[in-house]
């Protein structure tokens, strides 16, 4: 599989739209030995959106597959922003699904983006889990971004969707070339045919200093581990069960109930 690390949203240097597992080693401000290895992908995009474009949709929306799987990222210009006024012109996205030839809308919309990036991560003829990350500019201040990663994980049988929000990250930045220095791995997922479920293992780590400076990546010893079960449904989205909050290395228990619900839906098929 491909190596990507999403901080790469930061190479602002490189052509607007790039594949992402090759701008570190064309990016003369950083050194070129930065670790990319932590987070394994199938396939990845990302884009700094341009406002001013002339022709504006064609040139920020993309979409992007693997196998029988495909993300679309269509974009929206508005100006209906009530704090920053009528002459503020920002980006919205919608997340389209394509499975089986068929256009799926997820109920969500990723508002007023700077820069906005993807991953495929996990893909079989059951599920798929993929990854979204925002840079996006606060309702009411111009001089910060809002970084945020969301997992989504994507039931193929019945059209459902899960996101699990202790995967969420949200962090404040200076700006876009800014790295966020927490950030998520699958570490394993196993399906067990018996019950037609899913034992997924989730880790969130945060490195202990700024890489994007010194070029060296130094991990936690005990980063947090996540871990659930996902049973395949017919009438729900998933049955979440099992799920534990824990440190690597460790039997101590964090948590071991509240998540499990939250955040799940269908997928809404497009006109």
């Amino acid at each position: 599989m491909k190596k990507f690390l999403f901080y790469l949203f930061f190479i602002a240097s490189l052509s607007p739209l790039s594949w992402a597992e090759f701008n570190i080693v064309n990016n003369d401000d950083r050194p070129v030995y930065i670790d990319q290895g932590y987070r394994n992908v199938l396939n990845s995009f990302f884009l700094f959106v341009n406002n001013d474009s002339e022709d504006y949709l064609r040139k920020n929306k993309f979409s992007f597959p693997y196998e029988n799987f495909t993300l679309k990222f269509k974009p929206s210009v508005l100006n209906n922003n009530k704090i920053k006024g009528d002459k503020y012109y920002f980006t919205n996205y919608e997340v389209i699904v394509s499975l089986k030839n068929k256009d799926y809308k997820l109920p969500l919309v990723i508002a007023d983006v700077d820069t906005i990036g993807s991953s495929i991560i996990y893909n079989d003829e059951k599920i798929s889990i993929f990854s979204i990350e925002s840079y996006s500019n606060p309702v009411s201040n111009n001089r910060t971004k809002n970084f945020k990663s969301e997992i989504y994980i994507v039931n193929k049988l019945n059209f459902g969707f899960y996101n699990p929000i202790f995967l969420s990250l949200s962090t404040d930045l200076k700006n876009s070339n800014e790295i966020p220095l927490k950030f998520s791995r699958l570490k394993s997922i196993h399906y067990e045919k018996n019950n037609q479920s899913y034992k997924i293992v989730y880790e969130v780590q945060k490195a202990l200093e700024d890489f994007s400076v010194t070029g060296k990546v130094l991990y936690q010893k005990k980063p947090l581990i996540y871990s659930f079960n996902l049973k395949l449904d017919k009438k729900e989205p998933f049955i979440v069960s099992n799920f534990v909050e824990k440190s690597e290395g460790t039997h101590k228990v964090i948590k071991s109930n509240g998540y499990e619900q939250m955040y799940m839906d269908f997928l809404s098929k497009t006109k």
